[in-house]
């Protein structure tokens, strides 16, 4: 059995460790407590409706053999990689949404109203959007058929995936290069967060870096310095 707690604890505090060791940026603390307070009421309010969450949901689809995969037998090491992928493909499709759909802006906006940008980043989602997230990822488990099991280690890979992308963290420049040809770095996802232009609009993967490459909305290196929400041109 996965230890899901540790693992999220001791990632984040592997972060939180580079980020002092090797930060991209000095930090600004001051916005933490809000961040982290939102952080966690979203863990409160995902864990008092978890009986529509994607483990629940998984848990029926099973019983019922409904969905994709409980109609068609593979290797449960195979199906899991397959639904790590296509939940994260679902996860690029609903990141672009938010940025779409303007009632869904306005949940997703208080994301990007963060003025800095380091792992307290990730915590900071509206309420709203991390019901609708968790209603969303359980309907996309249900039509593949997620084993129960494969949707926990999923959420694993979100809590974990959520933290390094938001890492204030420097890399070298050519291991960052190389690194998001497959994975999203901190430097890639920031400027997803820029307030300049239209950067908003681009770097919409949340951890397999390919879908913007993909789907035609890779952007390298982001138009100004500034980090919040979207700019007047």
């Amino acid at each position: 059995m996965i230890n899901s707690p540790t693992i999220i604890i001791s990632v984040f505090l592997l972060i939180a460790g580079l980020e002092l060791i090797s930060p991209a940026r000095a930090a600004v603390r001051r916005r933490w407590p809000l961040n982290i307070a939102l952080g966690v009421l979203n863990l409160v309010l995902v864990r008092l409706a978890s009986v529509v969450g994607p483990f629940a949901v998984a848990t029926l689809a099973a019983r019922y053999d409904f969905g994709l995969f409980n109609l068609i037998a593979l290797p449960p090491a195979l199906v899991t990689i397959i639904i790590i992928l296509c939940m994260d493909l679902a996860i690029y499709w609903q990141h672009r949404a938010s940025h779409r759909f303007g009632w869904f802006w306005a949940l997703h906006k208080l994301h990007h109203a963060d003025p800095d940008f380091d792992i307290t980043t990730g915590l900071r989602f509206h309420p709203g959007e991390a019901l609708l997230s968790m209603l969303y990822k359980g309907a996309v488990g249900a039509l593949l058929g997620a084993p129960p099991e494969a949707m926990l280690l999923f959420e694993l890979y979100i809590a974990v995936g959520s933290m390094i992308e938001h890492g204030n963290i420097a890399l070298p420049p050519r291991i960052d290069a190389a690194i998001r040809w497959f994975w999203v770095t901190p430097a890639m996802h920031t400027i997803h967060h820029g307030a300049t232009g239209d950067d908003h609009d681009h770097n919409y993967s949340f951890a397999i870096a390919i879908w913007d490459r993909l789907f035609g909305t890779y952007r390298a290196s982001a138009s100004g310095t500034k980090i919040g929400l979207p700019q007047p041109s």
